[in-house]
């Protein structure tokens, strides 16, 4: 991809961003992998996560800083981009429940994205009560707005198993 300078707004949500305000948006989806036709694993999630990021270059790309911020940053590939700095698991303590999801959403939340790598972050959460599964993820606002998001889930799901 060609390198990409920031829009002003874009910029203004990296500038914006402070160490206790942080310019990412997330999401919490609960998932039944009941339906999943050759059933849920890690491995299986992670590998359609692979596939499809070459479909959102935004997964991919990186800031670069313009020396004395002369002008907005640039977006660039990442030539070091490594799927698992963006994508984890993690397991919740029992009951698995909606409390224990959103105390964990919350800690996932509360960090800041690192600077030095693409920004987003996926979490594919195991041990909800009823054997579901859930997804948190965040991606910077300088990255993702609202048409944005909803064309980047359509990329990532699959309405019909």
């Amino acid at each position: 991809m060609t390198p990409e300078r920031l829009s002003g707004l874009d910029a203004s949500f990296l500038y914006m961003e402070t160490p206790t305000l942080h310019m990412h948006v997330a999401m919490v989806a609960v998932f039944d992998p009941s339906t999943v036709p050759q059933g849920y694993s890690f491995r299986s999630i992670r590998q359609l996560i692979v596939d499809r990021i070459p479909q959102v270059p935004v997964f991919q790309r990186r800031l670069v800083e313009v020396p004395l911020r002369l002008s907005h940053p640039i977006w660039v590939d990442d030539p070091e981009f490594d799927i698992d700095n963006h994508l984890r698991r993690a397991a919740l303590p029992s009951p698995g429940g909606m409390r224990e999801l959103g105390d964990f959403a919350a800690d996932v939340t509360s960090r800041q994205l690192h600077r030095d790598r693409p920004l987003w972050e996926m979490w594919v959460v195991e041990g909800l009560e009823d054997g579901k599964i859930a997804l948190v993820a965040k991606m910077h606002h300088s990255t993702v707005d609202g048409v944005s998001g909803a064309e980047l889930l359509g990329v990532l799901f699959d309405l019909e198993a």
